[in-house]
C-alpha cells in the first residue's frame, strides 16, 4: 500500500512539473510544438516528392515554396479586403443602429426616456459639482506606438520562429526520430517504435484531413457569402477555415461574424440568407463531408477533447487551442503505452473503460434498470443470442455468482437482481420457434440459483433454435435430476459459474453418468483458461460451443451412424 501511495505522489509530482515546464517554457515550447505540428502536415509531401527522386534538400524547398505560393496572395487578398471593411464600419453601424431602433419599439421608447433623465440628472450633477482641474499629459508617440506594435511583433516573432522549428524538422526528421528511440534505451526499441509510429499516425491522419477539411469549408464559405453578396466574403472564408481548427466552438463563431455583418446590410434578406447558408454548410461538413476524410477516429473522447481545448487555452491562449486535439493524442498513445500512464488512455481515450459485462453488472448494483436494458439492447442489436452471451450474459452471471458466494452482496439484493435480470432477457429474447426437434435439452444449475438464472437464459436461447429444452430448478434433488434426464433428456448441460461449483457438477455429472442415458457437458460459463477442469469431464466455457454441441447431438440423431465426438474444443470460442 505504501508503495503504491509512493508511486501515485510520484506521478502527482511529475505532473505538477511538466505543467511548471510547460507554462514557464512557453516562449520556446509553443513555437517548437506549432513547427512540429506544421512538420506533420508537410512532411508526406516531402517525403512523396523525395521518392519521386527529388532529393531531400529540393523537397523541402519546393514544399516550402508552394506554401508560401498559396499563402501570400490570399493573404494580400484577405488584408485588402479587410481594409476595406474598416473603411466602411461607420455606414455598417449606421444601418445596424436603424435596424435596432425598428426592432426596439415602444419598449425602446421607455427606455431610451429613462435613460435620457439619467443622463440630466447627471448633468445637473455635474453643475453642482465643484470642478476638478486635471493636468493631461500628451501621450508619447514612442510610448503609443510600441504598446500598438509590441503584440504584433509577439505574433511575428512565434510564427517566424515556429516556421524555422517546421523547416529544421523536415530536414532533419528520421535524424531526430533515431535521436527520440536512443533515449528511450535498446531495451525498450520496439515499444517504442510503436509508440512513435502510433502517434506519427494519428497526428499526421488528424493534421492533414483536418487541414483538407478547413480549407475546402472556408473556401465553399467565401464563395457562398459572395453570391449572397456579403462584404469581404474572402476575409469571413478565412476565418472561417482557420477557427474550425478551434474545437467545438470556433465553427460557431465562424459563421456568427458573416452573420453579424449581414445583420447590418439593408434590409432582412442577407441576413436571413447568410445563417442558412452557414447552418446548411455546417451540416454538410459534419455530415458528409468530415466522416467521408476523417474515415477514423484520432482515439479522444468528446470529453478529451473539450478538456484539453480549455487547458492548452488556459496554458498556452489562442496557440494552444489549435495544439489541443494534437497533444493530448500524443498523451493518449504515451498511456497505452508506457507503464504508469494507463490512467491518461482511460480518462482521454475514446475506449470504454469497463468491459462491457462490467458496465451491466455494475447499472444493475446501482438499480438502474433502464440503462441496463439499454445496454442489452446496444449490445443484442446485430449479434446473435450466443455472442449477446459471451460477451455480457455469461461474464455478468459470473461476477455475480462470485459476489454472492463470498457475501458481498446481501442475499435479498441477488435475488431481486435476479429476477430483474430475468425480465431483462426476456425483452431481449428471440421469439421461440415450433418445437419439433431433436435432441431435447435439460439444463441443470450445479449450485445456486444464479446458474440456474444462466440455464434458464440458454434453454430461451435453444427453444429459439427448435429444440426442446427445460432448465431445472435449485431445489429440484439430484437424484430427480438423474431420473428426469434419463426419461426426457438426449443432452444435459449442468451450468456452473464458479471453482466452488465444480465439485457439486462433478457429482451430479456421475451420477447423470451412471444411468448411461444422455449425452452430458459441463458448462464452467465464462471461465478463464486457469480456471477451467481437466479432460476427465467433458466441459464447455461459451454459449457458441453449446451450440456446436447441439448442432452435433442433432445431426448424430439424423444420422446414428454419426461417431460420438468426445470433446469439442475446437469448437470453444472465448469472447475478446
Amino acid at each position: 500500500m505504501e508503495s503504491v501511495l509512493r508511486t501515485r505522489l510520484g506521478v502527482a509530482v511529475a505532473l505538477l512539473v511538466a505543467i511548471a515546464a510547460l507554462h514557464f517554457g512557453r516562449p520556446v515550447l509553443m513555437p517548437l510544438a506549432l513547427g512540429l505540428l506544421v512538420s506533420f502536415v508537410l512532411a508526406p509531401v516531402a517525403h512523396r516528392l523525395e521518392r519521386l527522386g527529388l532529393g531531400r534538400a529540393p523537397s523541402v524547398i519546393a514544399v516550402v515554396l508552394l506554401v508560401v505560393a498559396l499563402l501570400v496572395p490570399i493573404g494580400m487578398l484577405v488584408a485588402r479586403q479587410a481594409s476595406s471593411l474598416a473603411d466602411d464600419y461607420p455606414k455598417y453601424r449606421v444601418h445596424l443602429r436603424e435596424k435596432m431602433d425598428a426592432l426596439r419599439g415602444p419598449i425602446g421608447s421607455v427606455s431610451g426616456a429613462a435613460q435620457e433623465l439619467d443622463q440630466l440628472g447627471a448633468a445637473v450633477q455635474q453643475k453642482t459639482t465643484a470642478p476638478k482641474v486635471q493636468v493631461v499629459e500628451p501621450p508619447h508617440a514612442i510610448g503609443t506606438l510600441a504598446e500598438l506594435l509590441s503584440p504584433l511583433v509577439g505574433a511575428l516573432g512565434t510564427v517566424g520562429l515556429a516556421a524555422v522549428f517546421a523547416i529544421f524538422l523536415l530536414f532533419e526528421r528520421e535524424e531526430l526520430r533515431d535521436r527520440l528511440l536512443w533515449l528511450t534505451g535498446a531495451q525498450h526499441l520496439s515499444l517504442a517504435t510503436d509508440a512513435l509510429d502510433d502517434a506519427t499516425r494519428r497526428v499526421s491522419r488528424y493534421l492533414g484531413m483536418q487541414t483538407l477539411v478547413c480549407s475546402i469549408y472556408g473556401s465553399l464559405a467565401a464563395v457562398g457569402l459572395a453570391l449572397i453578396g456579403i462584404p469581404g466574403a474572402l476575409v469571413f472564408g478565412a476565418l472561417a477555415a482557420m477557427l474550425r481548427f478551434l474545437p467545438y466552438f470556433g465553427p460557431w463563431i465562424g459563421a456568427g461574424l458573416p452573420s453579424l455583418l449581414a445583420t447590418a446590410l439593408p434590409g432582412w434578406e442577407p441576413a436571413l440568407l447568410t445563417v442558412a447558408f452557414m447552418v446548411v454548410l455546417e451540416l454538410v461538413t459534419n455530415n458528409v463531408l468530415e466522416p467521408w476524410l476523417y474515415g477514423a477516429s484520432v482515439g479522444l473522447s468528446p470529453f478529451a477533447v473539450v478538456f484539453s481545448a480549455v487547458f492548452w487555452a488556459w496554458l498556452w491562449g489562442i496557440p494552444g487551442l489549435l495544439l489541443a486535439t494534437p497533444l493530448t493524442v500524443c498523451l493518449v498513445v504515451a498511456g497505452r503505452y508506457l507503464a504508469g500512464l494507463e490512467w491518461l488512455a482511460v480518462l482521454l481515450g475514446n475506449q470504454p473503460a469497463l468491459p462491457p459485462e462490467v458496465r451491466l453488472y455494475q447499472r444493475l448494483l446501482a438499480q438502474d434498470w433502464d440503462e441496463a436494458a439499454e445496454l442489452l439492447r446496444e449490445h443484442a442489436s446485430g449479434a446473435t443470442p450466443e455472442q449477446l452471451s459471451d460477451r455480457m450474459v455469461l461474464p455478468m452471471l459470473r461476477r455475480l455468482a462470485h459476489d454472492e458466494q463470498r457475501d458481498r452482496l446481501p442475499r435479498a439484493k441477488c435475488t431481486a437482481l435476479r429476477e430483474r435480470l430475468d425480465a431483462l432477457l426476456e425483452d431481449v429474447a428471440e421469439p421461440v420457434a415450433v418445437v419439433h426437434e431433436r435432441p431435447r435439452v435439460l439444463f441443470v444449475p450445479a449450485l445456486d440459483e444464479t446458474e440456474a438464472l444462466a440455464g434458464r437464459w440458454l434453454a430461451r436461447i435453444a427453444r429459439a433454435r427448435g429444440l426442446q429444452a427445460e432448465a431445472v430448478s435449485t431445489y429440484v434433488l439430484s437424484s430427480e435430476v438423474a431420473d428426469r434426464a434419463a426419461a426426457e433428456a438426449d443432452l444435459v448441460c449442468i451450468s456452473a459459474l464458479t471453482p466452488r461449483s465444480i465439485a457439486q457438477a462433478r457429482r451430479l455429472w456421475k451420477r447423470i453418468l451412471a444411468r448411461e442415458a444422455a449425452e452430458i457437458w459441463v458448462g464452467l460459463w465464462a471461465a478463464p483458461p486457469h480456471e477451467r477442469g481437466d479432460a476427465t469431464t467433458r466441459w464447455i466455457f461459451t454459449a457458441e460451443a453449446l451450440r456446436v454441441a447441439l448442432d452435433n447431438s442433432r445431426a448424430r440423431m439424423a444420422s446414428p451412424s454419426a461417431p460420438r465426438p468426445a470433446s469439442i474444443e475446437r469448437a470453444q470460442v472465448v469472447p475478446s
